[in-house]
């Protein structure tokens, strides 16, 4: 979590982390509420289902990615000049950098 509170740290930028399995997803609610992330609305990490894909915000916000989101974190490198996106995988405890989707996927014909 600490990784991705550094991230937090710079201007105008969220955290979109994929969550691949239920344990992971789990965990990261977990450790999102111990670090003080609420929703818009107050309610805890851990109070809400977790999505495979969530986002952290400034402020300590947590929230569910609508369309658009899911769009953006599909097309790396999708951000403007006002707004920057980082792609996060969330396994095992640990975050790191999402792999170029086009370089992972054998079926892309991208």
């Amino acid at each position: 979590m600490k990784n991705i509170l550094k991230h937090l740290e710079q201007p105008n930028t969220s955290v979109y982390v994929r969550l691949p399995d239920a344990a992971s997803a789990k965990q990261f609610l977990q450790e999102a509420e111990t670090a003080g992330f609420l929703f818009e609305d107050g309610a805890k990490p851990t109070a809400r289902p977790c999505g495979s894909i969530m986002v952290l915000k400034p402020g300590r916000i947590i929230c569910y990615p609508g369309v658009c989101g899911h769009i953006a974190f599909g097309c790396p490198g999708a951000t403007g000049p006002d707004r920057r996106i980082i792609r996060l995988l969330f396994q095992n405890g640990a975050s790191a950098p999402m792999p170029d989707s086009k370089h992972t996927r054998k079926d892309s014909h991208i």
